[in-house]
């Protein structure tokens, strides 16, 4: 992939690719996923929980993560081309926090992140989630690679789990600077994206409504049904539920 600025002739001026290794450590990548999660996953907003979290084995996972849902997010990161390990390494960190139930979870946002309000309390907040949503944590678990380089073998093994029914990802990246120093990253997701874009369309959720707003939106006819439903429901005390739609 190659980036281009214009200047003010209408020349494309190349933008210089680096190797990012070079130039920055691992640590370094991991501050600047941690602090920009929604930029590097197709504006899939993750909450980051943990870094360099120690499993059972003494390993350290490069960053944790909670989606909306509540499942965890198991977030490997190579600065520079995937070792043909990376996929075992990361089948190694999910074996481990698929077993951690909520408490544990707790204990690890807390240590991360000092705040007072524990995981459920700061998760409704940072997804501006209805405080009637009830959220099952950690019924599942995505796997995301994030390098600069994606290989062949890695692919090849990521997209071969993925048809076994496993929910990873692998995202690479490509890392340019400009000539007043100014730092340029691009993201591709490599394995995954698809599922991406079916998850952004399925997890769009529909305007709650309520009885008033309901009945003012139907034509005459309609009208008359269902206030003969509701007052039906009325008369035999049948509580009616309101939310993207209705029930008795």
């Amino acid at each position: 992939m190659r980036l281009f600025t214009i200047d003010k002739n209408g020349k494309m001026i190349l933008y210089k690719k680096h190797d990012f290794k070079e130039l920055h450590q691992e640590f370094d990548l991991e501050i600047l996923l941690e602090n920009n999660p929604e930029y590097f996953f197709e504006d899939s907003k993750i909450l980051i929980i943990g870094r360099q979290v120690t499993t059972n084995l003494n390993t350290s996972i490069d960053l944790l993560g909670i989606d909306s849902l509540g499942n965890s997010v198991v977030i490997e990161l190579k600065r520079d081309k995937t070792p043909r390990e990376t996929v075992a390494q990361l089948l190694e960190y999910a074996s481990f926090v698929e077993k951690l139930d909520y408490s544990q979870l707790n204990d690890i946002f807390q240590k991360y992140s000092g705040e007072e309000s524990n995981l459920e309390e700061y998760h409704q907040q940072y997804f501006k989630s209805n405080t009637e949503d009830q959220v099952s944590y950690n019924k599942s678990t995505k796997l995301i690679i994030v390098a600069q380089e994606i290989s062949k073998e890695v692919r090849q093994t990521a997209l071969f789990l993925r048809e076994k029914g496993l929910d990873i990802y692998c995202a690479s990246f490509k890392y340019f600077k400009t000539k007043n120093e100014e730092e340029i990253i691009s993201m591709e997701f490599i394995v995954g994206e698809e599922e991406l874009i079916r998850e952004k369309i399925g997890t769009t959720s529909l305007p709650k409504i309520n009885e008033i707003q309901f009945m003012n939106s139907l034509d005459i006819n309609g009208k008359k049904v269902f206030e003969k439903i509701f007052n039906f429901g009325k008369d035999n005390s049948l509580i009616c539920k309101w939310g993207s739609n209705f029930c008795l």
